[in-house]
């Protein structure tokens, strides 16, 4: 049986925030992960941090030593690896927080995330996700924003097109998380999109109009590592929402083959920049409607 190993120091015993950050092969960049989050003007959270058996750096040691550091990070070490979706369920079903927010082990959240988005979630409470626009950013200082849509309405005109959030900026309700399921594994790594079909299928879905997170974009980055499961996995995804959810016309259907056969067929990094002229486009479209 594998052995779990935790580290739970948190003084804080009911946080209104978890902040979800799961950790494989990060010892680059997780502790500046980790430090945006203590940034953060809004204090009244806990951090899971978990290492999923990373097998080729110290990221479990990095991360407890962080644990140490910080009282208010609960680290949890799983030495054989699990699969980024069974690593957010297991800090789900043992959050503290009402409302959990996401965090890649790469990224790096602004002082005001945390509170921007406690706010709107208290003020929206048919809401049961909220995210946000964020910056893009490169090792040579390249930056770009990427926007998302607004509102429900908005979200769900083009969401079977592009992606509703970015999922680092994410912060969601947690009764409302184990009430549809959580996420499924199976559809790994486009797991996220498929937890926002089914989350969006629950209650209304929204994004604050600037960025709260800068994503890192580099070459071990998730989705150009595994863009081509990526392509299969979210045609799969989209097709349990348009059979489970909400269905879609005929010409998205097809759009969505298309699509994944050019995720299958062209450079990962070509697909990525057709989509961000995408997400760029489609709001503009969509307002001018």
């Amino acid at each position: 049986m594998e052995t779990i190993n935790s580290i739970s120091s948190s003084k804080t015993k009911t946080p209104l925030v978890t902040v979800v950050v799961p950790v494989y092969n990060g010892a680059k960049y997780v502790i500046e992960a980790v430090e945006s989050i203590q940034n953060n003007t809004f204090k009244d959270f806990e951090v899971m941090l978990v290492n999923d058996g990373s097998p080729a750096d110290n990221s479990a040691q990095i991360c407890g030593d962080l644990a140490k550091k910080y009282s208010n990070i609960r680290f949890t070490n799983f030495e054989k690896n699990r699969g980024l979706a069974e690593v957010i369920n297991y800090c789900i079903k043992n959050a503290n927080g009402k409302y959990i927010a996401r965090l890649n082990q790469d990224d790096i959240m602004l002082p005001n995330r945390l509170q921007e988005q406690v706010n709107f979630l208290n003020n929206n409470p048919s809401v049961v996700v909220v995210g946000s626009w964020i910056t893009l950013f490169k090792h040579n200082g390249e930056e770009q924003i990427l926007e998302y849509m607004p509102n429900d309405t908005s979200i769900k005109k083009t969401w079977y097109f592009v992606g509703p959030f970015s999922d680092p900026t994410t912060m969601y309700r947690r009764d409302t998380a184990l009430k549809i399921g959580l996420y499924e594994q199976k559809y790994w790594p486009a797991d996220d999109s498929h937890f926002w079909f089914k989350m969006g299928h629950a209650g209304k879905l929204a994004n604050i109009q600037h960025p709260l997170v800068r994503v890192r974009w580099h070459d071990d980055a998730g989705s150009l590592v595994y863009a081509r499961k990526m392509a299969v996995s979210l045609y799969n995804a989209r097709m349990d929402a348009h059979k489970h959810h909400i269905p879609a016309s005929f010409h998205i259907r097809m759009y969505w083959v298309v699509q994944m056969l050019a995720g299958l067929i062209l450079p990962p990094k070509f697909v990525w920049v057709v989509f961000r002229l995408i997400k760029r486009t489609l709001p503009k479209l969509v307002k001018a409607k």
